[in-house]
């Protein structure tokens, strides 16, 4: 593209494009064998000697991958792609040197000679044009309808393939965020743990109705409890009526008026003692906006002539319920709010916790689970293997990988990716975490591309007027059936057959009518063929069949019946249609399969010689294989 003044709005669209193309991290990269294999493919569809990948950067196109050419970048003033990334859809110049815009353009009148240029721009995940893939010829030419389709299909699977390095280095990204997030969570809730099992307190947390939520060892240890045996039990299900009327009282008078409050309490001990309590208690609400209520309480039995120390006290308790408070919502935040799905689950399989979209993907509420083990939550052999695997993974303590997918509640498949780990708690219990990423937009691309590839190479292996194979399909197959048939000495037979009077009905009939002829010999072909059989189109009016365990005699046979069949179908205008045939059969002094095809070929002139409409043996002998240890 020629050197030119941007206007300003020009000028910040170019500088967004060229963040874009840096921002896919792809210039000056080594070079990917599956970008040098969509342009051979390229290449090969449009028959051009010349085909790349080329990025458009600020002052040069760099190629990420290219065929036919051994330069690595170009100046961006010469460049034919600058052009094709400002406009929509397939670029095309048919003959540089006819076109104003490039017939003095270096690239056109010096090497590499550029005649024919086709690009489809390639877009950024974010829609801007960064380069394309293009096509180029020495020579003029005109592409059919079938290659821009095609070279716009492998267009759109370079695009894909930027588009999952792009995802690929965001979900790399986002697992080491992730990485760290967990650290520091696990960091946290250690140290708040450590802290409420270690002080000189007992501490707990009750919900609005008054359920003990939690409360530490030293709780547990002073009323002789065990470490969850109070958990979701009321005041009055604890202590006597009177004790936990009062109780009930001062924590309502708390919530209500919503500030930290210090009161004195006299609760019994296990032995029915009077024991007095200097408890701070102070509201708050969770991630959900409910009220709570979080309370610290030391025993000042014998010890009230202490205040001093209890103020001094005090004041450490509060700054560290508000890290305590912080540190837990700063957890259960990021498990719920987490887009990947979280679970734990205890040593014995029971799941402890898991995130809204845990629930969601199995259709299940934030509690269904809870407590329960994958047998009881959803019995059958899956539960048994997810129960071993968890297992084996508690035991080696390492992070285990795993693909998986499954029906979610909405019926649709998805797939993800799975973390699972164990963790140790702050009381030295071993847990299982497990961390799942949904993989399904990834999954759906890669078999999109899959079946665009299967197209592709349809396109690229079968003659599109007849359905036949071509002929470079043909000669794979030939050369694969004589290596077999020579190694095994087994019988091979070929066919080359060519229509009589082909250009004839052509230029009377018009080419719609030729076209009909040359469908109507493929479908005679196709009907007599037999299970390891080839028909293919291998010229413009050039037909070969390969017939794989068969001698002369089965070929003249077939070819005999294909005479038949040809005189009874419906060839269009010009009325009945026959071919000259040439048959050819292996035998010990065949070099190799391109005699063989020589041999029937001239045949198939013996046999136009001879009148046309018929079909000729080849007589000619093959010499014997030379002994090469002579």
């Amino acid at each position: 593209m020629a050197e030119s003044l941007l206007d300003p709005i020009e000028q910040e669209s170019e500088l967004a494009r060229l963040d874009a193309l840096r921002s896919l991290d792809l210039l000056d990269t080594p070079r990917e064998q599956e970008y040098d294999e969509l342009v051979q493919l390229a290449s090969e569809v449009c028959g051009t000697p010349i085909s790349l990948v080329s990025l458009v950067d600020a002052n040069r196109q760099w190629f990420k991958a290219a065929i036919g050419l051994a330069a690595k970048e170009t100046p961006r003033n010469v460049s034919f792609c600058s052009h094709a990334i400002q406009r929509p859809g397939l670029f095309v110049i048919e003959n540089a040197e006819q076109d104003p815009r490039f017939q003095n353009n270096s690239l056109v009148t010096g090497a590499p000679g550029i005649r024919f240029y086709a690009g489809m721009p390639l877009h950024s995940p974010n829609g801007h044009a960064v380069g394309t893939l293009c096509v180029i010829d020495t020579v003029p030419r005109t592409l059919t309808q079938s290659q821009k389709n095609a070279l716009t299909i492998l267009g759109g699977q370079v695009e894909t393939r930027m588009e999952l390095r792009a995802k690929q280095k965001s979900l790399e990204a986002a697992l080491k965020q992730n990485d760290r997030l967990y650290t520091e969570l696990r960091t946290q809730n250690n140290l708040f743990l450590a802290f409420m099992n270690n002080g000189p307190f007992v501490s707990y947390i009750k919900d609005g109705d008054g359920r003990m939520v939690f409360y530490n060892d030293r709780l547990a240890e002073r009323f002789g409890v065990t470490t969850h045996q109070w958990v979701g039990l009321l005041d009055r299900e604890i202590w006597p009526p009177h004790v936990a009327e009062e109780l009930r009282r001062n924590d309502l008078a708390i919530l209500n008026a919503n500030e930290l409050a210090e009161i004195a309490e006299e609760i019994p001990a296990p032995d029915g003692t009077l024991t007095h309590w200097r408890s701070y208690k102070f509201p708050f609400h969770n991630q959900n906006g409910e009220p709570m209520l979080a309370g610290m309480s030391i025993d000042v039995t014998g010890q009230l002539q202490q205040q001093a120390e209890l103020n001094k006290a005090l004041q450490e308790k509060m700054q560290l319920a508000a890290s305590l408070e912080s540190s837990t919502l700063l957890f259960q935040t990021f498990v719920d709010k987490n887009p990947n799905i979280c679970f734990f689950k205890s040593r014995d399989g029971k799941y402890l916790a898991y995130n809204a979209r845990f629930a969601e993907l199995f259709g299940i509420d934030m509690q269904a689970w809870i407590g329960k083990t994958d047998q009881e939550a959803r019995p059958g052999p899956l539960a048994d293997r997810i129960r071993e695997m968890d297992i084996r993974i508690l035991n080696q303590e390492e992070v285990f990988e795993y693909p998986w997918h499954m029906e979610n509640a909405a019926g649709q498949t998805v797939w993800h990716k799975s973390f699972k780990f164990p963790i140790s708690t702050a009381d030295g219990n071993k847990i299982l975490a497990g961390v799942a990423i949904d993989i399904t937009p990834e999954i759906l691309k890669e078999h999109e591309l899959s079946r665009a590839n299967a197209k592709l190479e349809e396109l690229a292996t079968t003659d599109a007027l007849t359905g036949l194979c071509n002929r470079r399909s043909f000669e794979e197959r030939i050369a694969a059936a004589f290596a077999l048939s020579t190694r095994r000495s087994l019988p091979l037979s070929l066919i080359i057959m060519d229509i009589d009077n082909f250009k004839k009905r052509n230029d009377t009939y018009g080419h719609a009518a030729g076209d009909n002829a040359l469908r109507a010999l493929a479908t005679v072909l196709s009907s007599g063929m037999r299970t390891g059989d080839v028909a293919a189109r291998i010229g413009g009016e050039e037909f070969a069949m390969l017939l794989t365990g068969t001698d002369l005699t089965g070929a003249s046979i077939l070819a005999e019946r294909m005479r038949s069949r040809l005189r009874a179908a419906d060839c269009g205008p010009g009325g009945e249609l026959t071919v000259s045939m040439g048959i050819a059969a292996l035998s010990a002094g065949t070099r190799d399969w391109e005699q063989l095809i020589s041999h029937a070929d001239n045949a198939m002139y013996e046999a136009k010689r001879a009148g046309k409409n018929r079909f000729v043996l080849s007589t000619e002998s093959d010499p014997p294989v030379q002994d090469k240890t002579d």
